[in-house]
């Protein structure tokens, strides 16, 4: 499954040890110029930069139509506002954790996944025998989860 991702996400599984899932569950990784940006070029010197320019795997992709990203609300971060259209443009899903951001997606009916959903994939399909000990990196890792939605998860996932 081709995905576009937004940054939380890549820097989140990179900065925890699991980016291996990534690869695991998507076959391709598309990343609009914006999110790039704030990976490689002003995260320097952090995880994720060897992520996106050491996997063949995770591919820089352009948007078409800057106008549309420019018409989303400027309370969302660049990378944020090119992923949702690319994903759009692309017809495909985004991964993507912020809250306000997956509803404006959601609102031109992109499909959005989150770190959780790869945690649950990975688990359904082997990969991970327990979710408890990735979700906790994660968040030690910067991904921001209330506690009642960490505690949902756990329960919905049998842990």
């Amino acid at each position: 499954m081709t995905v576009v991702a937004d940054t939380g996400p890549i820097i989140s599984f990179a900065r925890s040890g699991n980016e291996y899932l990534l690869r695991q569950i998507f076959s391709d990784i598309l990343i609009p110029e914006a999110v790039y940006a704030e990976v490689v070029i002003k995260g320097r010197g952090k995880p994720g930069v060897s992520l996106v320019q050491g996997s063949p795997w995770i591919k820089r992709a352009a948007v078409h139509d800057s106008a549309k990203v420019n018409r989303l609300p400027k309370s969302l971060g660049l990378g944020e506002r090119e992923a949702i259209i690319l994903a759009k443009e692309r017809n495909v899903s985004l991964l993507i954790d912020d809250r306000a951001a997956r509803r404006e997606a959601e609102k031109g009916g992109i499909l959005c996944l989150g770190s959780l959903r790869v945690l649950k994939e990975a688990k359904d399909s082997g990969l991970i025998t327990s979710v408890t000990p990735v979700v906790m990196a994660l968040r030690e890792a910067g991904l921001r989860l209330s506690n009642a939605l960490y505690l949902d998860f756990l329960q919905q996932m049998g842990e």
